[in-house]
């Protein structure tokens, strides 16, 4: 699958205004709030791909859910990346006080991947790149440690979705779960590996990524059929098509690939290697 996007910054002065602004323009009432805790697995210094696949959990699996963890292994198998595991939580009953451990093992989340973005080829406002999100998956944390992937850190996603025919949008902003310290490379934390918080803090504790508390706005359009470029222009000319509607409104703006790169760099034997800078946000 292809994923298409716009990117604006909203102010979070100017969320409600978004909020009402965006309910009007897709006509409905109210948008869909969604908070996702969102886990950073760091791959391996070489590519390997899923070969250690003992507790992916093949009873009753579809065929297209098969599929998708053939593609995530040749991806993987040529190159090593930081991938995601995605959870739903409610923020009243899931968080503290009231919220109780999470066995992540145990509970259904949301493999993600998403390769290197695609050079814009003169659409500087578009990004687009190929992704794998396989659905209803339990055991990820010992799938991704079977496979060499090691917990990097994590976040909450907040988003509000709104949908106009196959056009999603979706105001979105990260927020900080742990200490500040949780949040460099793995590299430089002499050592000592991370392991998902058992409990997550209580709303009112969380903080923000962005020290401005601004929001993202992404419109996106996504295409399945990602090796037909006709439909891959379809989306792009219809995201632009979107865009010239809504100006005025949200001021998109053209984002360096390198915000959304995914990918660890290979080591070569002999030579050690440098820390990576974490790059929070849509990866």
């Amino acid at each position: 699958m292809h994923e298409l996007f716009l990117t604006a910054l909203v102010e979070d002065s100017d969320f409600e205004a978004a909020i009402a602004f965006l309910c009007g323009f897709c006509d409905i009432r109210l948008p869909w709030e969604k908070v996702d805790r969102v886990l950073y697995f760091q791959g391996p210094p070489q590519p390997t791909g899923i070969t250690n696949q003992s507790s992916i959990q093949k009873r009753f699996m579809r065929k297209d859910t098969a599929l998708l963890w053939k593609e995530l292994h040749q991806s993987l198998s040529r190159q090593s990346c930081i991938l995601q595991a995605r959870y739903e939580v409610d923020k009243d009953l899931d968080l503290e006080p009231t919220g109780s451990p999470m066995d992540l093992d145990n509970l259904e989340g949301v493999l993600r991947w998403a390769d290197f973005p695609d050079p814009p080829h003169g659409r500087p406002l578009i990004t687009q790149r190929k992704t794998v999100e396989i659905w209803e998956q339990e055991n990820l944390p010992s799938i991704l440690r079977d496979n060499n992937f090691r917990f990097k850190t994590e976040v909450l996603e907040e988003s509000y979705y709104f949908f106009r025919g196959d056009v999603k949008f979706r105001l979105l902003r990260h927020l900080f779960t742990r200490g500040i310290e949780d949040y460099t490379p793995l590299e430089a934390r002499g050592g000592q590996q991370p392991t998902p918080a058992t409990m997550l803090p209580a709303w009112e504790a969380i903080t923000p990524v962005d020290s401005q508390k601004r929001w993202f706005l992404l419109v996106e359009r996504h295409v399945v059929q990602d090796n037909n470029p006709d439909e891959i222009r379809k989306a792009q000319d219809q995201l632009l098509a979107v865009r010239a509607e809504l100006e005025g409104a949200f001021e998109f703006r053209a984002i360096d690939r390198k915000v959304h790169d995914t990918r660890i760099a290979q080591q070569q034997q002999g030579i050690q290697a440098l820390p990576q800078k974490v790059m929070l946000g849509k990866t």
